[in-house]
This record gives C-alpha cells, sequence and structure tokens, in this order.
C-alpha cells in the first residue's frame, strides 16, 4: 500500500519575486515571516525593492497579508517611476537625484498621498497591521 502523501505537502512558499510580465525584471522582493507559536504563528510579509542581492535592497514596509505587500510593492514601482519622471523633467543630474530621492516608505506615502488629494485611490490601501501608515 502506498501513500498519497508527499514531503512536498510540507513546502510553504516563503518568498516572491514581484515582476510584471514574464519577462519583466523584479521590482521588489516578498518574504513571509511567522512568529511566536508554530500552531497560531504570527505572520507578516517584509516588502523589499528588488536588487541582485540583500545588501542592494531597500525596506519598503511589512504588511500583514500578502495581497497587500504586493499592493505597497505595485505602488512603489508606480511611485519611483513618477519621482523619476519629476526629476527628469527639472533636468537632475544623477548625483542630484541620488541626494534628493526619499526612503522607499517614504516614496510610497507621497505617492498616496498625492493620488488622495486626486481624489484617486491606490492599487490597495493601505489596511490596519501596516507600517505603511508610520
Amino acid at each position: 500500500m502506498t501513500a498519497s502523501w508527499h514531503p512536498v505537502a510540507n513546502a510553504q512558499p516563503t518568498e516572491w519575486l514581484l515582476s510584471q510580465g514574464a519577462l519583466g525584471m523584479p521590482y521588489a522582493v516578498v518574504r513571509r515571516f511567522a512568529f511566536g507559536d508554530p500552531n497560531r504563528p504570527d505572520v507578516w510579509f517584509r516588502v523589499v525593492t528588488w536588487a541582485p542581492s540583500s545588501e542592494g535592497r531597500e525596506l519598503i514596509g511589512w504588511c500583514r497579508t500578502l495581497e497587500a505587500a504586493a499592493g505597497v510593492a505595485w505602488d512603489h514601482r508606480c511611485a519611483a517611476e513618477s519621482w523619476r519622471h519629476h526629476m527628469a523633467a527639472r533636468r537632475s543630474d544623477t548625483a542630484t537625484m541620488a541626494a534628493e530621492r526619499p526612503s522607499a516608505a517614504e516614496l510610497v506615502r507621497f505617492y498616496r498621498a498625492a493620488l488622495a488629494a486626486q481624489g484617486a485611490r491606490p492599487l490597495r490601501p493601505s489596511p490596519t497591521g501596516t507600517t505603511m501608515g508610520r
């Protein structure tokens, strides 16, 4: 008699590279963390910018759900593109752009505030239990 169980049943996804389309470069990394009691873990998702190595990544924030984490990552992507276009329109050089660049979390906050001021809404608002509103 053979069992239908396989060790792969124990596998849990813990990290996701987010990219637009099958051939797109990644724009963020989401990692799942579980703290506390293994039977009732406190689960959080850390969202960082994408870079080839951990040293080049920057914290965007922590979220309670994978959906919120993916939404924050997408908003950061949109915010970073918007900021780059704004700086390019001012004809800023690379050194100036690097010196004036806000943190990843601040970019998302500014982007979401600008959307709210225009009456638009971000893809997913900051839910309670995230670090994005702090």
